[in-house]
């Protein structure tokens, strides 16, 4: 049963700005450290960064009808399996309030094109 979707689209030289600043805030503030290890080990690490960032806010979008909890777009983690394909892990405060609601899986696709990263995240 589908219980929240959420898409989000974030431009790509943004994000490279973004995470551009001198003492890297913005990617500590935003992205747990294996994301940023697994972006900034590519040649297109903004790119890659911008379709996590816009997972974060796809994932808020599905999910903020089930949970009054804060929501730290750290707890919401992207990474690639063997076969490069994204999947999200929640940390945190957040996992055992969407298990009370009963969110039991967080489907997710990234897709960048012509300067911009979305993502579309579907919870069950």
């Amino acid at each position: 049963m589908v219980l929240g979707v959420g898409i989000d689209a974030v431009d790509i030289d943004e994000m490279a700005r973004l995470v551009a600043d001198a003492d890297g805030a913005f990617a500590r503030r935003t992205f747990s450290g294996a994301e940023r290890a697994e972006a900034f080990s590519r040649h297109d690490a903004a790119a890659c960064l911008a379709g996590k960032f816009a997972v974060k806010e796809a994932a808020f979008k599905a999910l903020a009808r089930r949970t009054a909890a804060g929501f730290d777009l750290r707890c919401v983690e992207t990474l690639e399996d063997e076969n490069g394909c994204p999947h999200i892990t929640l940390t945190g405060p957040l996992a055992p309030v969407l298990a009370e609601a009963g969110v039991t899986e967080l489907l997710v696709s990234i897709t960048n094109e012509k300067g911009v990263a979305t993502a579309i995240v579907l919870a069950q």
